[in-house]
């Protein structure tokens, strides 16, 4: 092992260039990249596992068709009978939007969709230095995902447009709640208009998730060889430095189908974590921009992750130089933080600030290596490297 003790993004980029490469559940590249993790965690010293898991494609690719599906025609009868039957259709959009928001959030009672439809599996895969777990240390868990995928539509494109959608049925709730109270009192003409404008919309970004479908021609560069190659550069650093905290460094599989990884093994190990003493990490997108956010809210209304953690990245952040933000996703995106932190775990998600047009090209083709900077990926490696001195 070599015992140089600095963090080091030349290394890092070493090995996600090994790592960009198309591996989608099971491919011949998932299976390439699988066995190069391993190879390295082992010989850093770690002792090393793999973890099978089996997981179906219905929570992430199926579900969401089915929905979308049945909004259409709700969507639609809003501005075509919503003058005649208010009531029916307002109560379809309040439930319509109930859903839609409900599904921003990440919901324990319905994992077991995840076993529904055919099974696929991979493996998660762990390593974890010589330090045990205590209620007196502080634990970390750090994840990155190592899977990748393409897409008809880019995931910029596909947060919009859900983004989009959500906004389109708050606006024609709202159209069919008025409607109740102005049947026939004489709206101008300009108003059908409006309401059928923002139903195609609705209906058009409901059509371009229907439309989205999933291959194996990404790279996947920044997502996420990035967050895998910055935490086996900083697994390098830990063991050089001897670090006296119980650290487990965890690459999922499958997370581009519905963050199946990291809910496969909190399912398996929460009860072996200290909640109130654990810190888990995940790194998703990193390497470009201006800065490193750090994702501490999701969904609609906001889920809060963290607690404290933020404060010490910040703290971290000013000691360092590194621009550091907080950053709220409100739909669109999954992290393998989220079913985490649904067990009570503190979490936080590092990626880049300031992507720019780079998000256009995540989940393409064009997820490419000479996208990443070695600056940027030098100092989130930094950042991270002293969070873990600091907790």
């Amino acid at each position: 092992m070599d015992t140089h003790l600095a963090y080091d993004a030349a290394r890092a980029y070493d090995h996600i260039t090994q790592l960009a490469t198309p591996r989608l559940v099971d491919s011949a590249g998932e299976a390439e990249v699988q066995d190069y993790i391993v190879t390295q965690f082992t010989e850093l010293g770690f002792d090393v596992s793999w973890e099978p898991f089996s997981f179906t494609k219905f929570p992430a690719e199926v579900l969401p068709r089915i929905i979308s599906a049945l909004f259409i025609p709700i969507v639609l009868s809003v501005p075509w009978i919503g003058d005649r039957f208010p009531i029916p259709v307002c109560l379809l959009c309040l439930f319509s939007l109930f859903i839609a928001l409900f599904f921003t959030q990440w919901q324990r009672r319905f994992e077991g969709l995840y076993n529904v439809g055919r099974r696929l599996r991979t493996e998660n895969i762990i390593a974890t230095n010589s330090q045990k777990k205590n209620g007196n240390t502080p634990t970390l868990l750090f994840v990155a995902h190592y899977d990748s995928k393409s897409q008809t539509l880019p995931i910029a494109a596909r947060a919009v447009s859900y983004g989009m959608a959500i906004i389109g049925l708050v606006a024609l709730t709202v159209v069919s709640v008025i409607n109740l109270g102005t049947v026939g009192a004489g709206l101008p003409n300009s108003y059908d208009y409006i309401v059928w404008s923002v139903a195609g919309i609705t209906v058009l970004c409901l059509l371009l998730l229907q439309a989205n479908t999933t291959l194996n021609r990404s790279p996947g560069a920044f997502d996420n060889a990035s967050g895998v190659g910055v935490m086996l550069e900083v697994a390098r650093a830990v063991m050089a430095l001897d670090v006296k905290k119980s650290i487990t460094f965890l690459a999922t599989g499958a997370e581009e189908y519905g963050m199946c990884g990291a809910l496969r093994y909190i399912q398996v190990h929460a009860d072996e974590y200290d909640r109130e003493n654990t810190y888990v990490i995940n790194l998703d997108g990193l390497g470009v921009g201006n800065g490193v956010s750090i994702v501490t809210r999701y969904g609609i209304p906001p889920v809060h992750t963290t607690r404290g953690l933020m404060d010490l990245f910040r703290i971290s952040g000013e000691s360092l130089g590194v621009r550091v933000s907080e950053r709220y996703l409100p739909v669109g995106v999954g992290l393998d933080s989220i079913p985490i932190a649904s067990r009570g775990f503190e979490t936080v998600t590092l990626t880049a600030k300031g992507v720019g047009r780079v998000a256009l090209k995540i989940h393409s083709k064009r997820d490419r290596i000479d996208l990443l900077n070695m600056e940027r990926l030098q100092q989130v490696g930094e950042l991270i490297v002293d969070v873990i001195k600091r907790v």
